[in-house]
């Protein structure tokens, strides 16, 4: 849901658009959620598929309970070697235990095994049950702002003043380096060498009587 285009709103109105705008949302998420009927979201059984193809991994040994060494076919070395545990579900690349959903080494080894299906090892945050216990309950639906109560405080709250700008207000954040954004800072420009990175006061390549020039202006 995009927040920019509404953010000119009064503060009432803005907060009713957010409302309504999470109304929908949840209505329609539990819709999806009554058709629902596998055991683990589809975008995660979709995930699963996907990561078993080409798999360029191979099962070194196993043993009877269910635990496995998994090695890269191509690489000998043992800092490719894996550990998984189907029981505990855990695999020492602890991706696993970070996601809830198998890694590249447990798919390898499940696949292997007969009878098992690669949903049965998800994180239960994934089952179709979790996500309609999420949105069972309701956001109650509320009429237009003209039949809302009126409320009398005995004093009348004026908007706070605001300093206009040339280009408004800003609509779109600033985006961090982990978003994609720029984080790196515009370098100051010497005034004398015309070189990034520091001021004229400390500038060690420029004209020394530039420099005495700038002093005594300043």
């Amino acid at each position: 849901m995009q927040i920019k285009d509404h953010k000119g709103k009064h503060l009432d109105d803005l907060m009713d658009t957010i409302r309504q705008n999470i109304l929908i949302k949840w209505n329609n998420r539990k819709r999806c959620a009554q058709k629902f009927e596998v055991k683990i979201l589809p975008h995660i059984v979709q995930k699963l598929r996907d990561d078993s193809y080409n798999l360029d991994i191979e099962v070194i040994t196993s043993s009877p309970d269910v635990i496995a060494e998994i090695c890269a076919k191509d690489c000998s070395a043992t800092a490719y070697r894996f550990v998984v545990n189907l029981i505990e579900r855990t695999c020492t690349c602890r991706a696993w235990q970070g996601s809830g959903i198998s890694c590249k080494h447990a798919i390898a080894y499940i696949t292997l095994i007969y009878g098992t299906h690669l949903e049965d090892y998800v994180h239960e945050y994934y089952s179709i049950e979790k996500f309609k216990v999420a949105y069972e309950g309701s956001i109650p639906s509320i009429p237009d702002k003209s039949m809302w109560p009126k409320a009398t405080h005995g004093f009348f709250m004026h908007p706070p003043l605001l300093k206009s700008t040339t280009e408004g207000r800003r609509k779109n954040k600033m985006k961090s380096a982990m978003e994609g954004g720029n984080s790196r800072k515009k370098k100051h420009r010497c005034p004398i060498c015309q070189e990034l990175g520091h001021h004229w006061y400390t500038c060690k390549n420029g004209n020394p009587e530039d420099i005495a020039a700038m002093e005594a202006v300043r």
